[in-house]
């Protein structure tokens, strides 16, 4: 149904998109917490940590897909 919406590519299901809101629950509640239990700096860093490594493995991937296309 979400695909007809345009909400996901046409090879994703809607079970990937169930995962990839619980896991975005995940690293907001991870984020959160750091903020609470660890100095504001060392929260920095590791939310910096975090959004670096989201990047990175995007990037790489599209790299991979590219290469693959290519």
């Amino acid at each position: 149904m979400s695909v007809a919406w345009g909400l996901l590519p046409l090879g994703t299901e809607e079970s990937d998109l169930v995962m990839l809101i619980f896991a975005l629950f995940i690293l907001a509640v991870l984020v959160i917490a750091m903020f609470l239990f660890f100095p504001w700096y060392y929260a920095v860093f590791g939310t910096g940590l975090i959004v670096f490594g989201i990047y990175y493995g995007v990037r790489e991937l599209k790299k991979q897909e590219q290469d693959s296309v290519d």
